[in-house]
């Protein structure tokens, strides 16, 4: 088979003992990071894959492949295990685990791989077998970060380990057994399905994502940092290309609400700085443009007729307002959660909807907050969200299964 690359990617074969560890151990690594395009140069560019019940060649294929693979597989973990070697050949067997993104539910992936390199330690040959076992989230042993491979057993064992230690430590902590404990926080994770899950957006408004809005001067960092305006903007669309219903909880201030006797910290700012303030709550006079009006490039979604704009609320939670009946009345229990501000309103929204019995999937860089003298309240926010939140996504992760689930 013809091999046209010019560059080694050691080790190389004829394999010992140690490259060919050191050989599984790179592959295990780079698999890990999930990036096709990185994966795709430890093989030739006229490699031959079957894995499973697909046959192609080249590396064009194999990123197409891997890009399929890992928007469907989601959060995969793998670990691999040398079994044999000869010359330029070596098998393996694995385990991988993940979360399907249309159904939601956790595999464990059991297979075994047949692997033939050219010369230079390029894979010409890849020949792959497997089965998905379906298991329960909590089950999960295949640990998140890269282990030093002394032999496959040894590794298989080690994580396995470290997984149990792990969970009894979660479990120590929740039922204070034993003092204070430390683990990683689960993933329950949130199903999308159709009819029952909803997009939030919580006040996409000028004041505060707009340039001239006049909360700009200690939002704007954080806005443009996470690329808010942007990522808020690609749910919208997702959402609306999939029939996906959505709700808007905005933030607004009448004249008879500046007649309150007391106020919060930022209540009091708000107030002080006429953020989100309208004539009257029977009138739009002046509110097209204004600070609490709608940033432009979302009214194409939000006017559209079939999106719900709540009552405004009043502080930073929906209790509030009418978010929640509008949602049980559509038979919503489930939300995709983003908008302004992190640890104000988009927070309060999560809370308020996790008491209230949904689940909520929070998007991490769909919001932002205010940097101020006192702290960042984009990450506090970030902590809470992990905490409280069903999950936790990126823009990209949530555009996909909202893709993946129609």
């Amino acid at each position: 088979m013809n091999n046209s690359t010019t560059t080694q990617r050691p080790p190389t074969p004829p394999f010992t003992l140690e490259t060919a560890l050191a050989k599984v151990r790179a592959a295990e690594d780079a698999w890990n990071t999930r990036n096709p395009e990185l994966v795709a140069q430890a093989y030739t560019v006229d490699s031959a894959w079957r894995n499973r019940d697909e046959f192609f060649e080249g590396r064009d294929a194999i990123v197409d492949f891997l890009t399929r693979k890992w928007s469907t597989e989601l959060h995969y973990r793998l670990m691999k295990e040398l079994w044999a070697y000869s010359g330029n050949r070596i098998s393996v067997r694995f385990e991988y685990e993940w979360q399907h993104a249309k159904s939601g539910q956790w595999y464990r992936t059991h297979g075994n791989e047949h692997w033939e390199f050219a010369s230079d330690g390029r894979m010409r040959r890849r020949d792959m077998s497997a089965n998905d076992i379906p298991i329960d989230a909590g089950h999960r042993r295949i640990g998140q970060e890269s282990t030093d491979i002394k032999t496959g057993d040894k590794k298989m064992k080690k994580k396995t380990n470290k997984t149990f230690v792990a969970a009894l430590a979660a479990l120590l902590a929740v039922i204070n057994i034993g003092g204070m404990a430390s683990a990683a926080l689960p993933d329950p994770g949130v199903t999308i399905e159709p009819g029952r899950t909803a997009l939030l957006i919580t006040d996409p408004q000028n004041d505060f994502l707009h340039p001239e809005g006049v909360a700009w001067g200690v939002v704007g960092k954080s806005v443009t940092d996470n690329n808010t305006v942007e990522n808020i903007d690609s749910l919208f669309e997702a959402a609306k290309r999939n029939d996906m219903p959505v709700f808007v909880s905005p933030h607004y201030y009448y004249p008879t609400d500046h007649g309150w006797q007391f106020e919060g910290a930022l209540e009091a700012l708000m107030h002080a700085i006429g953020m989100f303030d309208r004539k009257g709550a029977l009138t739009t006079d002046g509110f097209e443009g204004s600070g609490a009006d709608f940033l432009d490039r979302y009214k194409k979604y939000i006017n559209d007729g079939s999106t719900v704009v709540s009552n405004p609320h009043k502080v930073y939670g929906p209790e509030t307002n009418d978010l929640v009946l509008q949602l049980r009345k559509r038979g919503i229990d489930k939300v995709i959660l983003g908008g302004m501000s992190a640890n104000l309103c988009t927070e309060s929204h999560m809370r308020e909807l996790i008491e209230q019995g949904f689940e909520v999937a929070v998007v991490s860089d769909a919001t932002a907050a205010a940097i101020v003298e006192e702290g960042n309240g984009y990450e506090a926010a970030l902590v809470n969200f992990r905490f409280i939140a069903n999950t936790v996504w990126t823009t990209n992760e949530a555009v996909k299964r909202i893709d993946a689930a129609k």
